[in-house]
């Protein structure tokens, strides 16, 4: 696996969490502690584009449905561009 080095910013109540997660020994690292989070998070672009690609294959499906399957998927509140 290849890492890539990124700098984020996170509020200190997180970043303390994370540090605890290290001293505990339960992740390696702070960054592992992120990727770890990170690697279980859906990845919300590809559900989006799934979705979208089968709602557009049919054309029956009324608003309230589209609106109940964004929903479920976590997708409702979340906007393009939103990670």
């Amino acid at each position: 696996m290849t890492l890539r080095r990124i700098t984020i910013s996170v509020p200190e109540a997180i970043a303390r969490k994370a540090q605890r997660a290290t001293e505990a020994g339960e992740v390696e690292s702070v960054s592992a502690y992120f990727a770890e989070l990170a690697a279980r998070e859906p990845d919300w672009v590809e559900a989006r584009a799934a979705l979208d690609e089968m709602l557009s294959a049919t054309k029956r499906i009324s608003h309230d449905d589209r609106a109940w399957a964004r929903s479920v998927l976590g997708l409702a509140h979340r906007k393009k561009g939103a990670a």
